[in-house]
């Protein structure tokens, strides 16, 4: 969607704002830049509409090159949300949604009904917010009319430039539950500037960590807060954030009893030891308890007519195990992707020592949290 390929900043002054950058924004995505002063996120985000130039290399949209497209047109085209909100006095609520349609020639009766519905959308009755005058609404409800003015041309890109850092604590964590809740519906392509951390790991699909002109790290916000890159980044996100993750307990105290079998039983006796015990599937092990693989309710279905079969003849072994030291935020990361919804264990030797649960997992992290 957005590509920026080697690209360079430097300024009048000296000053090298961007040191030869490669960034990719997917289509759809909500990207959050963040970053101390200086570090080069806002630069970057308005050499997307043009209100700044590379000095070297190349930013594209949908594979057309940025730096041949007339600034105004390009602009038109691009939603933008600033922190200041820009909305002008002398015209109504209306008016200011319908500034850019209008500048673009559109059908008036189009988008003033577009108008209707993008108040309608941010919990603005049209009825009663149409006709007033950006004075008459406090600072989130002015907020919430810059946002949908970005929308009302239909832009397959919005920039959010710290549109919230100037509003009081509840109304700026309203408005980001608005935006994800917005952004669910519109699916818009959304580069946000921002230097408050909490904001960025709650709206983003994906952050992108700057510093001196550079990316440092560029991942969605789980990944970033299991495996910050370097010492920057930890600091950058803070030890009590990071904290949820680090202290976590071993995955012995989340572990639940298994429900096993021998390899060399028949599969009437599974469907009976299943139906006993209300499981879809059993985890298959040696005398010695050495964990083979799994055996499903419907693998016997399919083989039940196999009178000489045993659970041995049919054992998935190809199931994802842990290991009973394995990290307890990459047993969380697994356990989303397991089909059966649980994970055997195994220790050094191979054998079982229990199965990981979603349900079991929920219960710390929940026990985790209140503590925090």
């Amino acid at each position: 969607m957005i590509k920026f390929e080697n690209v360079s900043k430097v300024f009048e002054d000296g000053f090298q704002a961007l040191k030869s950058i490669n960034l990719e924004v997917k289509e759809g995505e909500l990207l959050v830049l963040i970053g101390p002063s200086g570090s080069g996120k806002t630069t970057t985000m308005k050499m997307i509409n043009r209100l700044i130039d590379p000095t070297e290399g190349e930013i594209h949209i949908n594979d057309t090159l940025v730096q041949d497209q007339d600034p105004v047109e390009l602009r038109r085209d691009i939603g933008y949300v600033i922190q200041q909100i820009g909305l002008f006095p002398h015209m109504t609520i209306a008016e200011n949604v319908a500034l850019v349609p209008k500048l673009k020639k559109e059908d008036s009766k189009k988008y003033m009904k577009k108008v209707d519905e993008l108040l309608e959308m941010v919990g603005l009755s049209p009825e009663v917010y149409r006709e007033r005058y950006p004075n008459e609404l406090s600072g989130g409800q002015q907020q919430r009319v810059g946002v949908i003015r970005a929308l009302a041309a239909d832009p397959s890109i919005i920039l959010m430039d710290e549109p919230y850092s100037a509003l009081d604590p509840i109304s700026r964590e309203q408005l980001q539950d608005d935006l994800v809740e917005l952004q669910e519906k519109i699916k818009k392509t959304i580069v946000f500037v921002t230097h408050d951390m909490d904001e960025a790991l709650k709206i983003a699909d994906r952050i992108c960590i700057m510093k001196d002109g550079e990316i440092v790290q560029l991942d969605t916000p789980e990944k970033i807060l299991r495996h910050p890159k370097n010492e920057f980044v930890k600091n950058f996100i803070g030890e009590d954030r990071l904290s949820t993750f680090y202290n976590l307990p071993p995955l012995e105290e989340a572990l639940n009893k298994a429900i096993t079998a021998r390899p060399n039983k028949g599969l009437a006796e599974s469907i009976k030891r299943m139906r006993k015990h209300r499981v879809d599937s059993l985890v298959i092990v040696d005398k010695e308890q050495k964990y083979l693989g799994i055996v499903t309710a419907w693998d016997v279905h399919k083989h039940y007519k196999e009178e000489n079969y045993t659970l041995g003849d049919i054992i998935d072994n190809k199931i994802s195990v842990l290991g009973i030291n394995d990290k307890f935020e990459d047993a969380v990361e697994l356990i989303n992707n397991a089909e059966l919804g649980y994970l055997p264990v195994i220790d050094y030797d191979n054998k079982l020592k229990g199965v990981l649960t979603k349900g079991s997992i929920m219960e710390v992290l929940a026990d985790e949290f209140l503590d925090i």
